[in-house]
């Protein structure tokens, strides 16, 4: 028996080291040992044994206890892990530059934000090539610590040295929608400064108050010491807050307004005149006022995109053509970089359309196009090196979706979608393959259907992870990562999470019926909608049939259960689905300890995809009682009681309807409790002052077709369900009436 039991134990080890080499195949070294470190670090050597971390642990800063180093170590042991370090003495963390530490690439930009991590028993020390190496090396030994069973802290012992492939992580907040609260935003860069991201493209277009022109700002607008704060915050943890102004495309935001409107191209508040002077000079004072907003920052981003309209404008004097399009914006990207650059700021800007290959030789040296993706073409890719322009490798993380991003494998609109986190695995290193003169990487977010920011995070970090280590390791393992540094550990079911929450979202808006709105604008130049216009879309559904009388008798059609009877099926499971994601979020509301209001945003979404699962269930539900009040008035037995039968399913009906109402009502004041927490309502009023909401003449924002948040609930309120409602209590007292028959009660 003994030697039957030791052959088990060795069998039992043979197989576990069989096993932990191959997942070592597929996981990096870390993750192997079950530690997680986003962005992966490019060198690890492992001694394969574990030291404890206790309370007895002192700190050494040489830099002294009021470097950002030292306090976000001080910091994060406390938030992250509950720890507290000792006073002197014992063993100790000790954080210090030498330079010369990190040579890991030729180019000395890169090695200062390296670092090497010694995790040794008893002494750990963080050394950093310069500060923010050091401060980066911090934030690795705050996201590899984790508990033990027993309820003390480990680390791996072993040896990290790391710095970044790419100079620039970005990540974007675009506020053209919503306005976050500066609080908020201080915890965004203290996150975004956990993930080595270290550049932030503000996309700010009118929630800054713009001194020069004070009618852009909406009520409520960051004013100038705000943005100045947030940007020595910023700047203190290595972070650049990169100011990006929509021109001259994307200027309805500005030339909505009267005293703007001479200043259209051709009309059109999309885009203003590139020929009229007054214009670039109004484009140069909001540059100005942003700069003034961001002492200390190396960059600015000029935006430049979509310029559909160079040359339309009167005051330009030739052809409207794509040769003339082109060179007009080469000459205005030309000016703004030289106008730039004495003011000391590199200029950044969406090196696109109407630019034509032959003309990337006229673009000035020193300039950043943040959208070099895979599609380009090596031509391209060429050109810019040879004008020594160098590039951000784009990834978008949201485009168009609804309620929450698209980041797996899904069919999505028939077609099958690889999902958004994809996308940066695979084009970072493969355009570093093609000799792309890449200086970072860019992760967009676009707010043009209204996601909450708390979405976002996922796919910020994936980018910022493949900027700074391209290679490795797989983008599953990353989002792994991702789950266990950003929820804590134990909490890699929130992949799950997620991929309920984005079906719930897929399903949310494939099934609607899409129907033109009245408010069609013209779309001339835009080769995307050339010669059809821009037609907006409105998201609705034809509720159940109301009923009707045919010489007296009642008539009901079951129009709903037969036009969305494939929806209604999904319906059903997507219902049991979505449930399932609320009663995970809820459980680890109870016990979450790292950014407890992302899972209260969450829950807010999976909620707010119920209450339609829901509503479509019981509008089905609905139908069927109006059928059965129809069958009712049919009956044989006496008259009245048939009648009053019928009359009490149709009241039946209406309650149905009318609890549908108070449930979105219900749950519509939660979802915006939430939301308003890390940002302020939308589109406020502000001491006296009122928004302006105008549309664009061109783009439809999902997120622009109402003033306030209203817009993720206006297909809801667009099936007219209250006006349905009364015309239903309207049939039902002219039916009792007619039949002689007393009218339950219908409410107001």
């Amino acid at each position: 028996m003994v030697k039957a039991l030791k052959f088990c134990l060795t069998a039992a080890l043979f197989f576990a080291a069989a096993s932990s080499i191959a997942a070592a195949d597929f996981t990096t070294g870390l993750r192997s040992l079950g530690y997680s470190l986003i962005p992966a670090p490019r060198q690890v050597e492992l001694a394969g044994r574990e030291v404890r971390l206790g309370p007895g642990w002192s700190l050494e800063c040489e830099l002294g206890p009021g470097h950002i180093a030292c306090r976000s170590l001080v910091l994060g042991l406390r938030e992250l892990h509950g720890l507290e370090p000792a006073g002197t003495g014992g063993p100790a963390i000790v954080l210090r530059v030498a330079p010369g530490t990190v040579k890991g690439t030729p180019d000395p930009l890169l090695n200062s934000q390296g670092y090497r991590l010694s995790i040794g028993p008893g002494r750990i020390e963080v050394v950093g090539e310069a500060e923010p190496g050091l401060f980066y090396g911090v934030q690795s030994l705050l996201q590899l610590i984790r508990k033990d069973g027993s309820g003390g802290w480990l680390l791996p012992e072993g040896v990290i040295r790391d710095w970044p492939a790419l100079q620039l992580r970005f990540m974007h907040w675009d506020t053209k929608h919503h306005q976050s609260r500066p609080e908020t935003l201080k915890r965004y860069l203290d996150q975004a400064a956990l993930f080595k991201i270290n550049a932030v493209g503000f996309e700010i277009e009118d929630r800054y108050e713009y001194p020069r022109h004070p009618v852009i700002g909406i009520p409520g607008a960051y004013t100038r010491a705000e943005m100045q704060e947030l940007t020595a915050y910023a700047l203190e943890r290595f972070i650049q807050l990169v100011p990006q102004v929509q021109a001259p495309a994307h200027m309805a935001y500005v030339l909505k307004h009267p005293e703007f409107a001479g200043f259209r191209a051709d009309g059109s508040n999309y885009q203003a005149c590139m020929c009229d002077e007054e214009a670039i000079r109004l484009i140069q004072d909001m540059y100005q006022d942003m700069i003034d907003a961001t002492p200390g920052v190396e960059y600015f981003h000029c935006s430049t995109d979509e310029v559909y309209y160079a040359g339309i404008c009167k005051k330009c004097r030739k052809p409207y053509d794509a040769e003339n399009r082109s060179r007009l914006w080469v000459d205005y990207v030309n000016r703004m970089h030289a106008w730039l650059a004495e003011r000391g700021r590199r200029m950044l800007c969406w090196v696109e359309y109407p630019l034509l290959t032959e003309h990337i030789k006229l673009l000035p040296a020193g300039l950043i196009d943040a959208i070099t993706v895979s599609g380009r073409s090596d031509e391209w890719i060429r050109s810019e090196k040879e004008a020594g322009i160098f590039s951000l490798i784009y990834s978008s993380q949201q485009g168009a979706e609804l309620l929450f991003p698209n980041y797996f494998p899904t069919v999505y609109h028939g077609r099958r979608s690889e999902g958004y986190l994809a996308m940066p695995a695979r084009s970072v290193s493969g355009l570093l393959a093609r000799k792309a003169n890449a200086l970072g990487t860019y992760c967009a977010a676009w707010d043009d259907a209204g996601l909450h920011d708390e979405t976002f995070w996922l796919g910020w970090a994936t980018v910022a992870q493949y900027g700074w280590s391209p290679e490795t390791p797989a983008v599953e393992q990353s989002v792994a990562d991702f789950m266990d540094v950003f929820y804590g550990p134990g909490n890699r079911d929130m992949v799950e999470i997620y991929r309920g929450l984005m079906e719930g979202a897929r399903f949310f808006e494939s099934s609607w019926d899409q129907v033109p709105s009245t408010d069609t604008k013209p779309a001339y130049g835009n080769p995307w909608a050339k010669d059809r216009g821009t037609t907006r879309i409105d998201l609705t559904l034809e509720p159940p049939a109301l009923p009707f009388a045919w010489d007296c008798v009642m008539v009901v059609e079951p129009t709903f259960s037969r036009r969305y009877g494939k929806v209604l099926e999904e319906a059903l499971r997507m219902d049991a689905e979505i449930e399932k994601v609320i009663y995970a979020l809820q459980g680890k509301l109870d016990r979450a300890v790292r950014n407890r209001y992302n899972l209260e945003v969450l829950l807010s979404i999976a909620y707010f995809e119920k209450h339609f699962t829901e509503m479509l269930l019981a509008l089905q539900q609905t139908e069927q009682v109006l059928l059965a009040a129809e069958e009712a008035g049919r009956e044989d037995y006496p008259e009245r009681a048939a009648r009053m039968g019928a009359v009490n399913y149709l009241a039946r009906a209406h309650g149905m309807v009318e609890g549908i109402l108070q449930e979105r009502a219900g749950m519509w004041k939660r979802v915006k409790t939430v939301w308003e927490k890390g940002r302020y309502p939308k589109n406020r009023s502000v001491g006296g002052k009122d928004y302006l909401h105008v549309l664009d003449d061109l783009k439809d924002h999902f997120a622009d077709r109402k003033p306030g948040l209203e817009y993720m609930i206006a297909p809801l309120e667009r099936i007219g369900l209250e006006d349905w409602n009364r015309r239903l209590a309207g049939f039902i007292r002219s039916y009792a009436a007619s039949h002689q028959v007393p009218v339950p009660d219908l409410g107001g």
